[in-house]
């Protein structure tokens, strides 16, 4: 009997993370955790405020006026009880260290030297968050959120949007309807008018993945989304910014 085809379109862009795996690192520093804000940010001991490379985890929106995220509490929960476990936290700071609220950036690390946020991407504790320079484990950490993706766990249990509701850095899941390549460039328009645009920062296998999908394949991307005229808008600059949507 004829069930239907189920298509994983992760496989057009294995060549990119297939059987990576996240390296033991030498950390630059152990340090003492004062406070843990959320599942990705910390107050030291010495004042310093750490933001976790990697992992983008709900937000509790206490000075936005919106309520919490769901998963934030879970992310903070696993968080403190790891660095109560860990005693101290170990972490390698990114090429750039500091960002533009003066945070620090850093890997926080297991006592065994491993990337901690591929332990929470892979519980689906948040989502994969790599903004350049800061993007030298990329593809571990692609696998590992995958991972999670797949089997549906913590964050992804909630399906996700297909349409954007406003600007912003957004996650969207959505069916192509269309898929142009001009020159250098790949052009995909998803349902709800949504437009994504890659260029010449992708490497270019990733290209010509993207301009081999076909109408009616579901993909996940995920970036800034801004609005020009009556069409929503992404720009795909890099590799983990989109994968196939995965059906069980």
């Amino acid at each position: 009997m004829r069930t239907g085809r189920v298509i994983f379109l992760c496989c057009l862009f294995l060549p990119f993370f297939a059987g990576a795996a996240c390296p033991r690192l030498i950390p630059d520093e152990t340090v003492s955790v004062r406070h843990v804000i959320d599942g990705d940010t910390v107050i030291l001991d010495d004042g310093r405020v750490i933001r976790f490379i990697g992992i983008d985890t709900p937000e509790f929106n206490k000075h936005r006026k919106k309520a919490v995220e769901p998963g934030a509490e879970q992310a903070r929960r696993w968080l403190l009880n790891k660095i109560s476990e860990e005693i101290r936290l170990k972490l390698v700071f990114g090429i750039k260290r500091r960002d533009d609220y003066g945070r620090w950036l850093a890997h926080p690390l297991t006592a065994s030297g491993h990337l901690l946020a591929e332990q929470m991407l892979s519980l689906g504790l948040g989502p994969l968050l790599m903004i350049p320079p800061n993007h030298r484990h990329w593809p571990c950490l692609f696998e590992a959120e995958q991972a999670a993706y797949r089997a549906r766990r913590g964050i992804w249990q909630r399906p996700l949007p297909a349409a954007p509701s406003a600007g912003g850095w957004q996650a969207l899941a959505g069916r192509i309807t269309e898929v142009r390549r001009r020159g250098g460039d790949v052009q995909l328009m998803l349902e709800h008018r949504l437009r994504l645009h890659a260029g010449s920062r992708l490497p270019a296998a990733a290209l010509d993945r993207l301009s081999a999908l076909q109408p009616g394949q579901r993909l996940l991307v995920r970036g800034r989304v801004y609005r020009v005229r009556d069409a929503w808008r992404l720009r795909l600059d890099h590799p983990w910014q989109f994968a196939g949507e995965h059906k069980k």
